[in-house]
């Protein structure tokens, strides 16, 4: 019998301009009016983010945060 194989790619489809809630509103606001996002339906692509936000939601928050805010600190002024 032969066993298949089941995978999950994953891709950027771009990022917000800086981590402050207005960017991300902005960032969420143009991501969903888009048609296309790699050929998936637009609820599969909102249960996606919608299982993203609450995952991170409940994840360590001030060590998320820092490494977070690491990543735009050194790609903003390269530290």
């Amino acid at each position: 019998m032969r066993q298949t194989k089941t995978g999950i790619l994953l891709a950027n489809l771009g990022t917000p301009d800086a981590p402050t809630p207005e960017a991300v509103k902005r960032y969420l606001k143009q991501f969903f009016k888009r048609q296309t996002r790699g050929g998936y339906s637009s609820s599969a692509v909102v249960a996606a983010a919608a299982w993203r936000y609450f995952t991170a939601a409940f994840a360590a928050r001030r060590e998320t945060l820092s490494i977070y805010l690491d990543g735009w600190r050194f790609a903003a002024h390269g530290i």
